[in-house]
């Protein structure tokens, strides 16, 4: 069975009470955009090229869903306040290729009420992938030393080419 959750809200659910159903949620349809970040660099001289792999863009996720029964305006509305927040949701997923996706931003939100019932509501939520900015730029590695070392064997390898010209 499909997953999907977002923060505490999951969009796949059955509820009832006493044999009553309250509400169901429902996934009609779920589509994804990945995309990556590949850059060709032609070298000057050379017939190839190099590829330069710089990772991927973040992942769009388009959900189609329908909600049913007497519960369903509560989670209608759960749904239109957080995408009113505009703020990034937690997001949890079974699909394989969203797994690592942890945090979304609802960028849009259509719904509209099912005709054929007034407690039905079907939905088109968009998400893009939302990355925290948790870890710091570390600071490059030093290269003074090894630059020191080049510099003086390049220094000294000149004053041999000296002493030998000199030396004939």
């Amino acid at each position: 069975m499909l997953n999907i959750k977002l923060d505490d809200l999951e969009l796949v659910k059955r509820e009832d009470k006493d044999g009553v159903i309250l509400e169901t949620r429902s996934i009609i349809n779920v589509t994804l955009s990945n995309r990556r970040q590949v850059y060709e660099i032609k070298v000057p001289g050379y017939d190839g090229s190099v590829f330069q792999d710089f990772g991927r863009y973040p992942v769009t996720i388009v959900v189609e869903g329908l909600l049913t029964g007497p519960n369903s305006k509560n989670t209608f509305k759960d749904l239109s306040s957080k995408f009113r927040l505009g703020k990034p949701v937690q997001f949890v997923s079974d699909i394989p290729s969203i797994t690592e996706v942890s945090e979304v931003v609802i960028e849009s939100f259509r719904a509209a009420i099912v005709s054929s019932s007034p407690t039905s509501y079907w939905y088109i939520l968009v998400l893009k992938e939302h990355k925290s900015v948790k870890q710091e730029e570390k600071e490059a590695p030093s290269q003074e030393e090894t630059a020191k070392e080049e510099t003086e064997s390049m220094i000294k390898e000149v004053y041999d080419m000296i002493r030998k010209e000199k030396g004939k």
